[in-house]
């Protein structure tokens, strides 16, 4: 076997996808199953919580081994949980919870919000002539299920911004109305806050002298937490 050959089928049995061929590759096996298994379970504390309750951890080992051989793919640690959340999307794995992707999406968004939290721009003035746009590095969410307080046993439909608060020097979540959610999604970074206010309001029949200051006194804030900017 040329050592091409012999170094896939190493990691064919380290990855799972061959029958362990030696006692020393069971070792390595275990090794990289844990590499993951603690990357995993670190990102979602909550999810795996509800794993060891409900004794699921066959199914979280068999899903680990599973994503390890096909959907593993970024050189980047802190991005394999949402590889591990999308792979779950497509598979069969714990289709008993109704919530999972909700609960996944909220806890790796800590993960991503946390790790962008040095990349966010310096501020200038808020004018609402100028232009703005939502931050990429902020979360907003539409959920079926109240994430923030882990209620799972019923839908309740809820909208949550996420973002980094430099004066907590912590990941914040925030319910959101469903109004102010809908024109953050609408926002158009080719025209100004003020022109997209207006047209927001006009398409939802809503008197812009009537809801503006309002509007505008929350906007400020938000631009003040660098959610747009």
């Amino acid at each position: 076997m040329d050592e091409r050959k012999e170094q896939k089928s190493f990691i064919d049995q380290v990855k799972g996808k061959k029958k362990i061929q030696k006692s020393s590759i069971g070792v390595y096996k275990y090794l990289v199953h844990h590499s993951f298994f603690e990357v995993i379970t670190n990102a979602y504390p909550e999810f795996y919580t509800i794993v060891k309750n409900k004794k699921l951890e066959k199914e979280f080992d068999k899903s680990i081994f599973k994503f390890m051989q096909k959907s593993a793919l970024s050189p980047y640690i802190w991005k394999m949980p949402n590889e591990y959340r999308k792979f779950l999307k497509k598979t069969n794995y714990f289709k008993n919870l109704p919530y999972l992707q909700d609960l996944l999406y909220f806890e790796y968004s800590e993960l991503f919000i946390f790790m962008q939290k040095n990349r966010l721009k310096k501020h200038y003035k808020f004018r609402m002539g100028n232009k703005y746009k939502l931050s990429k590095y902020a979360s907003l969410k539409k959920y079926n299920y109240d994430v923030v307080n882990k209620v799972f046993n019923k839908k309740n439909q809820c909208f949550i911004l996420g973002y980094f608060d430099n004066e907590t020097d912590d990941v914040v979540y925030r319910p959101i109305d469903k109004l102010l959610y809908h024109f953050l999604k609408f926002i158009d970074k080719k025209e100004s806050l003020k022109v997209n206010l207006r047209l927001f309001f006009k398409q939802n029949n809503l008197s812009y002298k009537e809801y503006a200051e309002v509007f505008k006194n929350v906007l400020n804030e938000l631009y003040s937490k660098k959610v747009i900017v």
